[in-house]
């Protein structure tokens, strides 16, 4: 593919969906073309704006929360392994609901439990740890909703729960 086609592509394909500028470099690295005529294109995409990696971002911490319920520290570490900036990570991340971010967190915790076959088993509070860790939740608001989810169902959980169950 030549340069100017390429370009064409790019800039039809940004115009539709947002890209980063590693997701363009590999497009047009798989497309064959010249490292300087790439360094061209990417330039020229992020001085028409059809790239904008804080808007990108923005987007992809709003989307990944909303849609594939994520936590912040995996939606971190995605963007970070697009390589867009740990500014504009943060400031997208700190644009999340908190509520929302918490309430999502407790909704995932519900409907795991529903999938375990013994409700009253000890080991379902690590279970729903490693679980809430995988999905990239932090340690204090998977505590926190397992706080909750403890008050408002003392089926799932038995009275005499132990402290230490953190500590394992």
């Amino acid at each position: 593919m030549d340069t100017s086609k390429a370009l064409k592509t790019v800039t039809t394909l940004c115009s539709k969906k947002e890209y980063c500028r590693q997701e363009i470099r590999q497009k047009l690295e798989k497309w064959e073309i010249a490292e300087k005529d790439i360094d061209t294109i990417l330039e020229f995409l992020q001085k028409n704006n059809f790239i904008n990696e804080q808007r990108y971002a923005q987007f992809y911490a709003r989307d990944k929360f909303r849609f594939n319920k994520w936590g912040k520290q995996k939606i971190s570490l995605m963007l970070k392994q697009k390589e867009i900036a740990p500014d504009f990570i943060s400031q997208a991340l700190s644009e999340l609901d908190k509520e929302a971010y918490e309430q999502t967190c407790l909704q995932l915790f519900r409907q795991k439990q529903l999938k375990f076959k013994e409700k009253k088993d000890i080991q379902n509070t690590p279970r729903l740890v490693r679980f809430g860790l995988s999905r990239g939740f932090d340690y204090d608001t998977i505590r926190r909703c397992l706080d909750l989810l403890k008050a408002e169902n003392h089926s799932a959980f038995p009275e005499n729960t132990r402290d230490d169950v953190w500590d394992e």
